[in-house]
């Protein structure tokens, strides 16, 4: 953690997850402090990463560009077999792979 200017959070952890994470600081040399620490800025950037990808899907559905989940569930179950589909194309009618929807 490089930026040393920080803010205190109390956490209530059950009994048997602060030992663990007592064991884990212990064998790694890290602090429980920097564990949780390190353990939070993880979880927001992947949560904020998420959410801005579902925003994105968001968009694109009202836009028109998607793929039917029926026409996808249809391409999916036929890999493997003797009659593989083509990838579905997009509501809009464009190849999913065209700039239109992207």
């Amino acid at each position: 953690m490089a930026n040393t200017r920080s803010s205190t959070l109390s956490i209530r952890l059950k009994p048997a997850t602060k030992k663990r994470l007592a064991r884990l600081a212990k064998t790694s040399g890290r602090s429980s402090n920097f564990l949780i620490a390190d353990a939070v800025e993880s979880y927001v950037a992947d949560q904020e990463k998420m959410l801005a990808e579902v925003r994105h899907a968001d968009r694109k559905v009202k836009s028109g560009h998607y793929i039917r989940h029926e026409d996808m569930k249809a391409w999916l179950l036929s890999w493997g077999t003797d009659h593989e589909l083509p990838l579905p194309k997009c509501v809009c009618g464009a190849a999913h792979d065209e700039p239109a929807c992207r």
